[in-house]
């Protein structure tokens, strides 16, 4: 299993080594700031560096770290990740032919039949989420937090996805694309439009997209998109 399946399935304990003693093979960690600024030693899977990193707070509930940079201090094969607190945040990463087949194979053992749509954030995965499962979702987000929808295909290229980032001034950034080359982001100052953005989507509703005014995000210029 490698490391971003690892931070999907939400094991703390594979992702953050608390011992300080990094096995070999692993990638040692430095942090700065947050809970944990002072610490040298601890360990992560890798390399490669998960972008991001959440870890447990003694009080209860987690912190999240992000990459800052990756060096050595002597030997290239024993690698430093340094996290800290700042920098932008990461989207989830979407599903690649690989994990999908891991997921259509568990189902398939557990009798199920096939996934259609998956959704996540803050660790959290549902897969063909209802309704209350997004709105939990998206109530759940905090700030510089994403909320994934994907509707999975059998092909990477033309998986369409919609993902919404909650930002430090509350406001919501959107954006919806079919695999990594159509993409279009939006603004949303409340939490209801997101809502309604996300659930039409996911039902595939005609129009879903004129509550917005979606921006091609490789373009300089604002494009409507009905």
């Amino acid at each position: 299993m490698n490391s971003r399946m690892r931070a999907r399935g939400c094991v703390v304990e594979d992702v953050f080594d608390t011992t300080g003693r990094p096995p070999r093979g692993w990638m040692h960690a430095i942090f700065h700031g947050g809970p944990y600024g002072e610490d040298v030693g601890r360990c992560i899977p890798g390399p490669p560096a998960q972008e991001l990193l959440t870890v447990p707070l003694p009080e209860g509930g987690v912190y999240v770290y992000r990459l800052w940079t990756v060096g050595s201090w002597s030997d290239p094969d024993d690698p430093i990740a340094v996290y800290n607190p700042d920098g932008p945040p990461v989207p989830p990463p979407l599903w690649t032919i690989q994990e999908k087949t891991w997921l259509r194979d568990k189902r398939r053992r557990e009798g199920l039949g096939p996934i259609g749509i998956t959704a996540l954030a803050g660790g959290r995965i549902a897969h063909d989420p209802d309704p209350r499962d997004v709105e939990t979702m998206l109530a759940g987000l905090r700030s510089r937090e994403y909320l994934l929808l994907e509707r999975l295909t059998d092909l990477f290229e033309n998986d369409a996805y919609i993902q919404v980032l909650l930002r430090e001034d509350e406001t919501y950034e959107l954006e919806h694309g079919i695999g990594p080359l159509e993409r279009f982001a939006a603004r949303a100052t409340s939490q209801a439009e997101v809502r309604k953005a996300l659930l039409d989507w996911a039902t595939d509703r005609t129009g879903w997209q004129a509550s917005l005014l979606w921006i091609d995000a490789d373009q300089t210029g604002p494009r409507r998109r009905d």
